[in-house]
């Protein structure tokens, strides 16, 4: 098998090779395009967001499971796009972590115009320690009704929630039970730790009437944030029958907290700051334990009789159940269950209704219900909006770059493809010769080939040779000089095809050199832009920051577009070229010993 039929193999099987890898790199695209777009709940709504519900130390620290907890997911302009949704949020819905399954939701508070909402979502599992625990909020459908479902939103056990967002009348209760208050003489609605909430100014209460559903045979637990005005006598949070068969929760003259829940009493709590906000939680258990919680975490705990205590009458929040020691200050979110919530349950509580937030973090938005990819999208959207006029004049030249030094590849590319086809046909006329001088151009393909242009040279210059000895064009024998003229023509011509395939090649380099220099231009002038900004401005923040840095690593971004494709082109490029110089210098070998072999002066 001659050399070029051997690289005329080779190549195939790469060329094979190749085509391989692209279709399975499609195929795999392909696949997991086919996923993402199918990751997406409903196509109908345009937006979601990802919820994370972080239960490690660096979250809300949750060591245990937590099933069918409602979970605060606090709404604002930082985290949701209110212009986006519809201005009531009735678009709004809220889907598990498997991106399938709606989850029961209400809101308690939803203000498009000040941008900012409330929602309780009902999350069926909440694995400990984690910070893989996900759910999602889709919005951005025009076309469908709200879906609120506000009893829904808490599970069986869960008596009684006053949200305190009415601004008139008496508590309304969120659960299924409907345990409304029958009066209330404070105020109602006032800003409070989670929108609206309960104002007691040492003289009123909330009475509760008595029900079939605040019965506690097998636990009970009482939460609520609580905001002392000022150190005062012992206050009632709150208080329900008296004696063997009551159950209180208060505070004592120096503000420290206790329960007591027939006749367990626990001790005494760390006192509450007044004007501070504390997360206040009782649990009883017949038969364990009678548990305080504050801010999320156990603060004193007692051992509990094997039966719960049956008050009777109605109960009251903010004072005692027969009046008296009436509580001053602020409450939000009373909660009462006909179960002992466990300490994981508090912690979780705690964390997402608190100020600092730490249970649940809202990510970027994602777009138009093709998942990860519109993510993508999106930010670059939000990046190319950052870009400055500078940024762009280096993302522009960049961009000139890169265009220049693909039109440069593609026209080489297919200058080598058709050089090789050409030589391949030379080299096949070429070996069938008995007289090297003898071809002539009777293929079209020959035109191309630039083993053919050498060859033609090489006879040129013996035809000139023989015009300057004599008339006689005939060839018959050549001297020692005539053949070093001769090799001379062929070097000559070899040189001259060596430029013409290393022309504009110097577009690639300075690609793969330059461009990340321009890169690196364009980003240290938007840093210095950046912080041109900041000290005119005078106060530093992500605001100002993030805009000058997303524009000036677009630059950089920009430059390595231009330098990564251009250095792979020019090593393929200059790797075909290398092969094809091999054959050109065995060919030219082979031509002039043949010469000489037929024509030379022979001793």
């Amino acid at each position: 098998m001659s050399t070029p039929e051997r690289r005329s193999m080779m190549n195939s099987r790469m060329m094979g090779r190749l085509t391989r890898l692209t279709l399975a790199a499609a195929a795999l695209v392909m696949t997991v395009a086919a996923v993402r777009a199918e990751a997406w709940w409903d196509e109908k709504w345009q937006q979601r967001r990802k919820i994370t519900i972080n239960t490690t130390a660096q979250g809300a620290e949750v060591k245990e499971a937590v099933a069918d907890a409602a979970v605060l997911v606090r709404l604002h302009t930082g985290n949701f796009s209110f212009t986006t949704a519809k201005p009531d949020g009735s678009d709004v819905r809220f889907v598990s972590g498997d991106d399938k399954t709606p989850l029961k939701f209400h809101f308690e508070m939803y203000d498009a115009k000040k941008e900012i909402a409330l929602a309780w979502v009902k999350v069926p599992q909440v694995a400990p320690n984690s910070g893989q625990n996900t759910i999602w909020v889709y919005y951005g459908n025009s076309g469908v009704q709200a879906a609120q479902d506000v009893g829904g939103t808490y599970d069986t056990p869960q008596a009684l929630v006053y949200h305190f967002s009415e601004t008139q009348g008496a508590p309304q209760d969120s659960s299924s039970y409907k345990n409304h208050a029958k009066e209330f003489a404070g105020g109602l609605g006032a800003p409070a730790l989670i929108g609206g909430g309960a104002t007691f100014k040492g003289a009123e209460r909330i009475v509760v009437p008595a029900s079939p559903s605040l019965s506690f045979p097998k636990g009970f637990t009482f939460s609520a944030w609580v905001k002392p005005a000022q150190l005062q006598g012992e206050a009632h949070l709150f208080s329900w029958g008296d004696g063997a068969q009551g159950i209180v929760v208060g505070l004592d003259q120096s503000g420290a907290a206790f329960a007591r829940v027939g006749q367990a009493v626990t001790g005494r709590t760390q006192p509450l700051a007044p004007q501070g906000w504390h997360h206040l939680a009782v649990a009883a258990e017949p038969g364990k334990r009678l548990v305080i919680y504050l801010d999320g975490r156990e603060a004193t705990a007692v051992a509990m009789p094997a039966s719960m205590p049956a008050p009777a009458g109605e109960a009251s929040i903010g004072g005692g159940a027969q009046g008296g020691n009436f509580f001053a200050g602020e409450m939000d979110e009373v909660t009462l269950a006909s179960v002992a919530r466990s300490a994981s349950w508090f912690a979780a509580a705690a964390g997402s209704q608190g100020q600092e937030g730490k249970l649940v973090s809202l990510a970027q938005e994602e777009a138009g219900g093709k998942g990860e990819a519109d993510l993508t999208i999106h930010l670059m959207k939000v990046i190319a909006k950052s870009i400055t006029l500078d940024g762009w004049a280096i993302i522009g030249l960049c961009t000139f770059m890169l265009f220049l030094a693909a039109g440069v590849f593609v026209y080489k590319f297919l200058a080598l493809q058709k050089i090789v086809k050409g030589n391949e046909t030379f080299l096949e006329s070429f070996g069938e010769l008995h007289d090297p001088l003898a071809l002539e151009d009777t293929d079209d393909d020959l035109k191309h080939s630039s083993m053919y242009r050498i060859y033609q040279a090489g006879k040129i210059e013996i035809e000139r040779w023989l015009a300057r000895q004599s008339a006689d064009k005939e060839i018959s024998s050549l001297s020692p000089s005539a053949l070093n003229i001769f090799r001379s023509s062929l070097d000559k011509a070899n040189v001259k095809e060596k430029q013409n395939l290393s022309s504009w090649l110097i577009v690639m380099t300075l690609g793969t050199s330059g461009g990340p220099f321009w890169g690196l231009l364009g980003t240290v002038w938007g840093v210095m832009n950046t912080f041109a900004s900041l000290a005119e401005s005078g106060e530093a923040n992500l605001t100002a920051i993030a805009p000058g840095v997303a524009s000036a690593l677009a630059c950089t971004l920009f430059g390595l577009f231009v330098a990564i494709p251009a250095l792979f082109a020019y090593s393929y490029l200059t790797n075909r070229m290398k092969n094809l110089n091999a054959d050109t210098h065995v060919f030219i070998d082979e031509y002039a010993v043949k010469v000489e072999g037929v024509y030379g002066e022979r001793a």
